[in-house]
C-alpha cells in the first residue's frame, strides 16, 4: 500500500467535461483551456479522446488540439483510445499515455462502446501486444461502473477483482476505478479499494468519482485513507457519460484541491489560478452551470492558526457574491 501525503490530481475536464457539451468548442478555446489548466500546476491532463467523430463529434479536432499543447513543459498528456487505430493516431500526435476504456457491466459496455466485455478484453490484449511492438507508449485502463451500473446495479467485490485480475495479467500497470454514475458510498469505496490494493500491489490504482448524489468528496477522502493517491477530477465539476442515464458531473477539481490543501495534504496546484480557469469556462460555454462549491462560495479568509485566532467580523460581505454575481 502506498504511503506519503502527496496526491496526484488528474484533470479530466478537457475530455470528460467537454464530451457531453452539445455545441462544438472551438480548437483555439480547447487549447487555451488546457494551457490555463497547466498553468495552475496540474501535472497530468486528459486532453480528449481519439475516437470516431461520429461517436463523439466534440473530439474531431484532436490532432489540432494536441499540436497546440504538446510542447507545454512539466505536464503529461493522456487521451482515451478505443482501439489500435485511435492509439496510433494519439501516439503520432505526441501522446505517450493512452487510456483504454471499457465497463465491468455488460449492459453499459454495449451502450458505451457497442461491444461485449469479451470483445473489449480481446481488444485490450491486442492493443497491449501491438503497442509493445510498435510504440513506447504506456497503456492504462479506465474501468467504468466499478461502483454501480444504471442497468445492472451493484457488482460484488469478488466479481470486480476477477476482471481486474484479467487486466493485470496482461501487464497493465495502472487502472482507474470509475464511479460512472455516482452510485458509490464511502463504505463501498473502502471495501473495493482495499481489496484492489491488497490483491494487486503491482498495479497503481486511481479513482474517478462523479458527484451525482453528493458523495464525491466523501468517497475521494475514504479512498485516500485506504492508500489511493491518484484522483481524477474536472474543472468546474463538468462531465458525465453520454451513454449512461443520470451520469452527471465529476468531482470539481477546485473542491478536491481545496479539501486536500485545507487538510495539509500537498497537491502542487494553485487554487487561485484554477478558479480563474472556471471563470474562463463560463466565458467559452455560455449558459453552463458549474457545480464547484468552492467556485460559488469563494475561498475563506486567511486566519491566524491556533486557538488564539481572532473572531470573525459580524456579517462580513460575501466575497463570492461580490466577485461572481
Amino acid at each position: 500500500m502506498k504511503t506519503g501525503h502527496d496526491v496526484d490530481i488528474i484533470e479530466v475536464g478537457p475530455r470528460d467535461g467537454l464530451q457531453n457539451v452539445e455545441a462544438f468548442v472551438e480548437t483555439a478555446q480547447k487549447v487555451s483551456l488546457i494551457r490555463r489548466l497547466a498553468a495552475s500546476g496540474l501535472k497530468e491532463i486528459q486532453a480528449g479522446a481519439f475516437v470516431s467523430p461520429r461517436a463523439i463529434p466534440q473530439f474531431r479536432d484532436m490532432k489540432e488540439v494536441m499540436a497546440g499543447i504538446i510542447a507545454l513543459p512539466n505536464v503529461r498528456f493522456s487521451t482515451l483510445v478505443p482501439n489500435a487505430r485511435g492509439a496510433r493516431e494519439a501516439f503520432k500526435s505526441g501522446v505517450e499515455k493512452l487510456i483504454f476504456f471499457f465497463s465491468l457491466s455488460e449492459s453499459h459496455n454495449l451502450n458505451n462502446v457497442h461491444q461485449t466485455k469479451d470483445a473489449s478484453f480481446k481488444g485490450l490484449e491486442l492493443l497491449q501486444n501491438n503497442l509493445a511492438a510498435e510504440t513506447p507508449a504506456e497503456l492504462c485502463v479506465a474501468l467504468a461502473t466499478v461502483f454501480g451500473c444504471p442497468f445492472e446495479g451493484y457488482m460484488t467485490t469478488d466479481y470486480i477483482l476477477k476482471d481486474i485480475e484479467k487486466i493485470a495479467n496482461m501487464g497493465i500497470k495502472e487502472i482507474t476505478l470509475c464511479d460512472t454514475v455516482g452510485f458509490g458510498n464511502p463504505r463501498q469505496v473502502e471495501e473495493i479499494t482495499v481489496a484492489c490494493l491488497e490483491s494487486f500491489p503491482e498495479v497503481t490504482f486511481a479513482v474517478h468519482f462523479h458527484n451525482t448524489r453528493g458523495l464525491g468528496l466523501a468517497n475521494a477522502l475514504r479512498a485516500y485513507d485506504t492508500g489511493i493517491r491518484r484522483f481524477d477530477a474536472a474543472v468546474g465539476g463538468l462531465g458525465g457519460c453520454p451513454f449512461a442515464p443520470g451520469a452527471s458531473g465529476n468531482i470539481a477539481t477546485e473542491d478536491l484541491v481545496f479539501m486536500f490543501n485545507e487538510m495539509g495534504i500537498p497537491t502542487g496546484i494553485n487554487l487561485d489560478v484554477l478558479l480563474k480557469v472556471s471563470t474562463f469556462l463560463k466565458e467559452i460555454l455560455p449558459g453552463i452551470v458549474l457545480s464547484s462549491a468552492v467556485y460559488h462560495a469563494g475561498l475563506p479568509k486567511t486566519q491566524t492558526s491556533g486557538p488564539e485566532c481572532s473572531a470573525p467580523e459580524v456579517n462580513p460581505p460575501c466575497p463570492a457574491h461580490q466577485e461572481w454575481s
